[in-house]
């Protein structure tokens, strides 16, 4: 048997060293690149497309995945998104967590005939290429919300979220996570700065409000970080952290009624603004005696809330309410 000079096996050595990687820097490799920006950008795009093709079985689907769509759960093949949707914009808002793999989507979409355009909204998690998590939302009217909807606005009123300055000082993954979750505690003392320009929007419409008597604001409502926010223990306060772009997406349950509302509309209002629950009442009893218009009865309701802030510049920048009401007292699937 003949035994290799050390010199060699040295020399060999140090050429593994440098040429060969190993596995466990290939396995921080693949992760990578498996989570990178650019690799959840055409993963969402994948969910997107295979709708229009009513063909969910495209997909890179788990073995065993999780998937909800408006709060229930459900196969993808038995989903109305892969049922009625004919056309889905490009997001108007993307938010993407290479840390997590995790991803937050809101698009235009067309179903049917194409001549009324709903709001699809989403959040999906990746785990080694494939798809675990799936949880959708389809708003088709104020009604779905509890006041707000305007898929017309959505992308024009995104445009600006998705090109902040280059010059922008962005905040730590720490800070995003910590008004995360203030943003479901109002006990919370977390002091947030709230930019001049901060956009306050709710499923894609600048909110204006008119007022129980039409004599309120017809400019849109500007964002606020006050007390009368809702608290819920089991938030889920850290969805997708876009440290790029200063996203931060949350998502929690609140309770509240749904009341009339000017003219002949209705609005959901939370159990945290009581205050405006109360002036509410007091309007309906006025209404009500005059009897010369029809009201919708004061209703319970459990509001969904998909909410999504961005910050940077040491300044809130964004304030998005995405609601979907049910019925009293609901939980949530995914806690």
């Amino acid at each position: 048997m003949r035994i290799p000079n050390p010199t060699c096996l040295l020399q060999l050595s140090l050429y593994l060293a440098v040429v060969v990687p190993t596995s466990a820097a290939l396995v921080g490799r693949a992760s990578n690149d498996n989570t990178s920006r650019e690799y959840l950008s055409k993963i969402v795009t994948q969910v997107l497309d295979s709708m229009e093709a009513h063909n969910p079985r495209s997909l890179p689907l788990a073995t065993v995945y999780k998937a909800t769509e408006n709060s229930h759960a459900a196969s993808l093949a038995m989903m109305t998104s892969w049922r009625t949707i004919v056309k889905v914009e490009q997001p108007s808002l993307l938010a993407l967590d290479t840390k997590q793999g995790s991803a937050y989507f809101i698009s235009d979409i067309s179903e049917g005939n194409l001549k009324t355009k709903g709001i699809l909204r989403g959040r999906v998690k990746v785990v080694d290429e494939h798809i675990t998590e799936l949880e959708l939302f389809i708003n088709r009217s104020r009604g779905d919300d509890g006041y707000a909807f305007s898929a017309e606005e959505l992308a024009e009123n995104y445009k600006v979220l998705m090109s902040p300055p280059k010059n922008r000082k962005k905040a730590s993954r720490a800070k995003l996570e910590a008004i995360g979750a203030a943003a479901w505690d109002s006990s919370n003392d977390l002091s947030v700065a709230v930019g001049d320009n901060c956009q306050f929007t709710e499923v894609g419409w600048s909110i204006i409000d008119t007022g129980t008597y039409g004599n309120e604001s017809t400019s849109s409502l500007s964002c606020s970080w006050g007390s009368t926010r809702p608290t819920d223990p089991k938030a889920r306060t850290r969805l997708v952290i876009d440290e790029e772009l200063g996203f931060i997406v949350t998502n929690g349950l609140c309770q509240g009624k749904v009341y009339p509302y000017y003219g002949d509309i209705s609005t959901f209002i939370p159990d945290s603004m009581s205050s405006n629950q109360d002036a509410q009442e007091v309007w309906f009893d006025e209404v009500k005696k005059q009897a010369n218009l029809t009201l919708v009865s004061p209703t319970e309701a459990t509001g969904e809330n998909l909410e999504v802030l961005q910050f940077y510049n040491d300044e809130l920048q964004a304030l998005q309410f995405n609601v979907f009401l049910t019925g009293p007292n609901m939980t949530s699937s995914w806690v």
